[in-house]
């Protein structure tokens, strides 16, 4: 293929460290908190606590591979005057929320500088990365497909060296604070896959389905029924919207679906919270009805009710694990990203954000036709499914993912020019 280059274009090593490091980022969550044993640092709280790994990663590519000292001013000249308006009214909204409705303003002030670190990573990646070389894009997925495997792989070793208690394998995860939350992970080394499908050689089908299966066995094996429906609906929609891609897919996911079942049925369970009994049982009729998708409509239901409380602006960033419903206080979300949106920026967030996601896709178009672009797919569709029954758009690592994800499906309007080779 053809090259094309502009003021905007990232050189191949600079271009490759930014999409490396990110791929990177399920190994760094568990290191650059040392998120190892059961004894917790002041540390490790914070960063481990708080999910501030990924968003330290995102600072360090933004100050360092995507530098830009008139990033911002650029930006804001580029703007036209509804743009502003909105943008001044959201910024007002946010600051009487924080002086007069949040709770724990730390909370706020820490929330709203890992906002303020995604936005700046994700304009400055917009900006600067214009056009990155095909093959970069596609190493991001195989780097990331791997570093997932990784994860699981450290997971596994500091098991072994301090041995769990039978709560530890809900809530002594390396780089999350529940073993739910471990989904996200899943969903990204299954979506991995997708960029090698077609791929010329056994070896490259091989390493696939070796993602696809790894992604599919921990999702059964850890009875995360959130990841399970991502995936699903993710593959669903590239056999829907890749067309050309569509016998690779089936074949895919047939053969990834097979190994995980097989794998599972003999593999044993260390909790009860875990294994395919679990998604069976609790994807029952009666237990549907009864618990409402493991009391989650019970959670939306209350959240909905304190959300009326203070509509207009909403309660603060982060503040429903100190201000949402009394029987799941310290719960970091409502396992709803509208409901999240609702409670913390209000009605003028929500109207903020379509404004915002309005005038994207008024610039951008969707493109699915290269392999990256397949798993960037995969993931960006079941992302967006799975933030609507959990907090898919509250964690780092699964919003730097979907990102991503985002620039390499949407391409300018205005342009006509390809990917380079």
């Amino acid at each position: 293929m053809s090259e094309y280059k502009s003021d905007n274009d990232l050189s191949v090593s600079r271009g490759l460290a930014v999409f490396g490091l990110m791929a990177l980022t399920p190994i760094l969550a568990v290191f650059l908190p040392w998120d190892f044993g059961p004894i917790e640092s002041d540390y490790r709280k914070l960063i481990a606590g708080n999910s501030l790994a990924v968003i330290l990663v995102e600072l360090f590519v933004f100050i360092v591979l995507l530098k830009n000292e008139n990033l911002i001013s650029d930006f804001v000249k580029k703007l036209d005057l509804n743009d502003k308006i909105v943008g001044s009214v959201f910024i007002l909204a946010s600051t009487y929320s924080l002086f007069y409705v949040s709770s724990v303003k730390s909370l706020f002030i820490l929330g709203f500088l890992a906002i303020l670190i995604h936005v700046l990573f994700t304009i400055s990646l917009f900006k600067n990365a214009k056009y990155v070389a095909e093959r970069t894009q596609n190493y991001f997925w195989i780097i990331l497909g791997v570093s997932v495997v990784v994860y699981t792989a450290l997971w596994a070793i500091d098991f072994l060296i301090f041995p769990p208690t039978t709560e530890d394998w809900i809530d002594r995860v390396p780089g999350v604070t529940n073993i739910r939350w471990a989904g996200f992970f899943w969903l990204s080394v299954f979506a991995a896959g997708f960029a090698l499908i077609k791929t010329p050689g056994a070896k490259s089908f091989a390493l696939a389905l070796f993602f696809g299966a790894f992604g599919l066995t921990m999702t059964l094996w850890t009875g995360t029924r959130g990841s399970l429906v991502a995936i699903i609906f993710g593959a669903i929609c590239s056999i829907i919207f890749a067309p050309t891609y569509r016998k690779s897919i089936v074949k895919y996911c047939i053969a990834s679906a097979a190994v995980a079942i097989l794998i599972n049925i003999y593999a044993s369970v260390p909790h009860v919270q875990y294994g395919i009994d679990r998604i069976i049982s609790r994807g029952q009729p009666a237990e549907m009805i009864e618990r409402g998708g493991s009391g989650r409509t019970t959670l939306w239901k209350h959240t909905a009710e304190i959300s009326l409380n203070h509509p207009v602006v909403g309660h603060g960033i982060d503040q429903f694990q100190k201000m949402g419903p009394k029987e799941t206080l310290g719960f970091k979300g409502p396992h709803s990203f509208l409901l999240q949106l609702l409670f913390s920026v209000g009605v003028v967030g929500i109207l903020s954000i379509l404004y915002g996601t309005s005038r994207f896709l008024q610039s951008y178009r969707l493109e699915v036709h290269r392999p990256h672009q397949l798993a960037a797919f995969v993931f960006f569709s079941g992302g967006c499914l799975y933030a609507v029954y959990d907090n898919f758009g509250y964690y780092p690592y699964p919003i730097a993912i979907f990102t991503l994800s985002v620039f390499m499906l949407f391409k300018p309007r205005d342009e006509a020019g390809r990917l380079s080779a």
